[in-house]
């Protein structure tokens, strides 16, 4: 049986949920929503749904295999890191993936101290608590540095041309 105490059973536990939900919040490219209006080539203009993540878009523009700006209806992620939009949102795609890959890295400690006794000692649990407190700084400060690059050029065409550091304007 277990080593952990029922309140380290239930931070393990809360651990392991909070890091699936870090991870999750991370690859989902559904941070920013906005619209985009494209004009076909001798058509209407139709006005389609932006999703933006920390690294990844849904529904962007692309120049197509006969040269022509077109729409790609689906998400992908920058093709190279120096692709992502601004410096900020490199600076926050680096500190909220440390962030996640930290907490999970304690979350499974716990969860193996769960099923293994004697794996969590007092200095694990200390250390852990540490480690999950910068996780949670990391990825703070990433949230924090993320709207700074609300000035982009693919921003201002989802959400307005008057999109800002800290102001979406939609």
């Amino acid at each position: 049986m277990s080593g952990l105490s029922g309140i380290g059973v239930f931070w393990a536990f809360s651990s392991i949920l909070s890091a699936i939900i870090s991870c999750i919040g991370y690859f989902m490219p559904h941070w920013i929503t906005g619209r985009m209006t494209f004009q076909h080539p001798g058509k209407t203009s139709q006005t389609i749904p932006v999703h933006f993540g920390i690294f990844r878009r849904c529904n962007y523009p692309a120049i197509g295999d006969d040269g022509k700006l077109t729409i790609i209806y689906e998400c992908g992620r920058y093709t190279e890191f120096s692709d992502i939009p601004s410096v900020s949102w490199q600076l926050a795609t680096l500190t909220v993936g440390v962030g996640c890959c930290l907490c999970f890295l304690v979350a499974l400690t716990a969860m193996f101290g769960v099923c293994v006794k004697g794996v969590v000692i007092p200095t694990v649990a200390r250390t852990a608590g540490i480690i999950q407190m910068c996780s949670g700084f990391l990825m703070g400060t990433g949230t924090g540095i993320y709207p700074n690059g609300w000035d982009s050029t693919e921003v201002k065409q989802a959400c307005g041309n008057t999109s800002k550091s800290y102001n979406l304007d939609n």
